[in-house]
């Protein structure tokens, strides 16, 4: 007799492992200038993280369909739990290493155990839409409560390169606690076919995509996604500093990330609760198209008040689209390649953020944070528009 689903079990390795990212969000910068290493370094080292998270999202996708999602995730949490042991050091090829292998684990860890609750909560009977509500609300309150935190946890670090150790070792103990609960809780994978070869997989995907391919514009979609959150995510601190009298207070950077998180969360239930009532795929366009107006509102703002409340705001609408995108996703893909899908979204999520990224450097030449925003939110305005009736057209029907 099959053994009753659980969701819990699923959601508590996976919130651990958010909340182990939570927790290094507010230091991420610090990881590297807290040991006297420059704003350029600390780029490339950004730069290895994205690039080494993008190498591997397929493949790793690929090997948790063919293979076991299970296994992908604990090999997840076994990279990441190496790497951060290397960000302890002070030498700058340790950090670009432990960077490069936190990239590693992101991309086994992305999506894999996701899809196997999917699978096994759907073969139980569970409504997918409750599931990728429950999903997408456990890593947001996960990730709010890391970063809050994180934060204060900055505050218990000695000045210089021992400031992050206190993040590190909570980062450390997370990472080894979800491991322990994912061995415990989760039982091996009874998996027909798990002998297929990459090839063989390969095919079911590009199967997929003639079957199904809403799945391919979508995954072009989330490319503006990864557009939005590269520009966004990686300025906002220094464009909000320059609108404050005051930066004495470094356990804010963690309330306030915190507090990003948490709108994100209101955003998942508001979306959840509408594609009831709208179209999804429609929904999805319009909350896409307005979350780039919210940009470009939010770049020509000069009170630090105002400038929270329109960036709130821009987590708000991003959180609802998320949830509705996922929804869409996981309704057009089937179980043979849904871990194969969620980490192909999740490298097209990477890839607009290195974009977005790159854009920058250019960009700064000619204006600042406010211009490369404007910049970021019409090309965010017109890639929607152009994507907006691929999307409605293809969409799973009901």
């Amino acid at each position: 007799m099959p053994k009753a689903f659980r969701l819990s079990f699923y959601l508590a390795p996976l919130s651990l492992s958010y909340l182990s990212l939570g927790v290094s969000l507010p230091a991420m910068s610090l990881l590297v200038v807290s040991k006297g290493f420059s704003l350029s370094s600390m780029s490339i080292v950004f730069v290895m993280y994205s690039v080494f998270v993008i190498l591997f999202e397929v493949p790793s996708g690929m090997l948790a369909d063919a293979k076991g999602r299970k296994t992908s995730f604990a090999l997840g949490l076994l990279f990441s739990l190496l790497g951060t042991a290397l960000l302890f050091s002070s030498s700058y090829l340790m950090l670009c290493l432990g960077f490069a292998l936190n990239g590693v684990g992101r991309a086994f860890g992305s999506g894999s155990l996701d899809a196997l609750c999917i699978e096994e909560g759907r073969s139980h009977g569970r409504s997918l839409e409750d599931m990728v509500l429950a999903l997408d609300v456990n890593s947001s309150l996960s990730l709010s409560l890391g970063a809050l935190g994180g934060g204060f946890l900055l505050n218990l670090g000695k000045e210089g390169p021992m400031l992050t150790y206190p993040v590190l070792a909570v980062r450390l103990a997370l990472v080894v606690l979800a491991l322990l609960l994912l061995l415990v809780l989760i039982a091996p994978e009874k998996r027909e076919g798990s002998s297929s070869s990459d090839p063989m997989q390969l095919g079911l995907i590009k199967q997929a995509f003639r079957q199904a391919p809403f799945l391919l514009v979508y995954s072009t979609s989330v490319l503006l996604n990864g557009i939005l959150l590269g520009s966004v995510e990686n300025y906002w601190q220094p464009y909000l500093k320059s609108l404050l009298a005051s930066d004495s207070l470094l356990w804010v950077l963690g309330v306030i990330t915190s507090l990003l998180f948490a709108v994100g969360i209101l955003g998942s239930l508001l979306g959840r609760v509408l594609m009831n009532h709208i179209s999804p795929p429609l929904f999805y366009c319009c909350a896409t198209a307005l979350v780039f107006l919210l940009e470009f509102v939010q770049s020509t703002i000069h009170s630090p008040w105002l400038f929270a409340l329109v960036f709130s705001l821009v987590y708000l609408v991003f959180g609802s689209a998320s949830v509705v995108g996922q929804f869409l996703l996981n309704k057009a893909a089937s179980d043979q390649v849904r871990s194969s899908m969620l980490s192909l979204s999740s490298f097209s999520l990477q890839a607009g953020g290195v974009f977005a990224n790159a854009s920058a450097t250019l960009l700064f030449v000619f204006g600042g944070i406010s211009l490369y925003w404007k910049a970021m939110a019409l090309l965010g305005i017109v890639g929607i528009s152009l994507l907006s009736k691929p999307l409605l057209q293809r969409s799973p029907r009901s």
